[in-house]
């Protein structure tokens, strides 16, 4: 009787240890499954996204960070220079207008001129100006006369160098002095364009108080 019961109490003993292997079995295999799912790996085409969005990020930061920096170079005592940026920006004439150097005392920016190529404009205050190490003609010498928005007269003029392919326009006001000079375009009409563009400068000279 008593070895009976003790086997009984065996059998309950061993079946209820399957069902907890059984259990412990199920919730085991179950995991693996749960991580599988919370670490399945991106598509190439999710990964070369990914990767284009930081890019395309970066690019902005730095275009924003650029376009600062370039908005404090361009307001460097504008009016004093006549607007040269200004001119150069609103001229159907010009394109890829971009100020190299701006200081209180000193400007220069260059620009593109269709059929001539790349153009400088420079001014200076109480100083000479950076210009090409180049002869130019006194005998090539064409002359303009150009009002300032003050009422007064200036009389810029253009010469070229000794072997014809480089031009300079120059002229003062003030303790001012600026220059335009460049590649010399073939044509005439093109050639009088920087007169032009030095005329238009020369328009704002004088037009509001010049602060030091």
């Amino acid at each position: 009787m008593r070895r009976g019961s003790l086997k009984q109490i065996g059998c309950m003993i061993s079946v209820i240890g399957a069902l907890f292997g059984l259990a412990g079995c199920g919730s085991v295999a179950s995991n693996p499954a749960s991580q599988e799912e919370n670490t399945v790996p991106l598509t190439v085409e999710e990964v070369t996204l990914e990767d284009n969005t930081k890019k395309d990020t970066s690019k902005l930061e730095m275009a924003s960070e650029m376009a600062e920096q370039n908005t404090e170079v361009e307001i460097q005592n504008a009016a004093a220079f006549g607007n040269p940026k200004e001119v150069l920006d609103n001229s159907v004439i010009t394109s890829n207008v971009e100020v190299i150097k701006s200081e209180t005392d000193e400007l220069q920016i260059d620009f593109e001129i269709e059929n001539a190529g790349v153009w400088t404009f420079v001014a200076s205050k109480g100083k000479g100006l950076n210009l090409p190490d180049e002869v130019f003609i006194d005998d090539t010498k064409i002359e303009w006369t150009a009002p300032t928005a003050d009422g007064g007269y200036i009389f810029p003029y253009m010469k070229a160098n000794e072997t014809g392919d480089m031009f300079l326009i120059d002229w003062e006001y003030q303790e001012y002095r600026f220059a335009i000079y460049g590649n010399a375009p073939q044509n005439t009409s093109d050639r009088d364009m920087a007169g032009k563009l030095a005329l238009a400068i020369i328009r704002n000279l004088g037009e509001r108080e010049i602060k030091e």
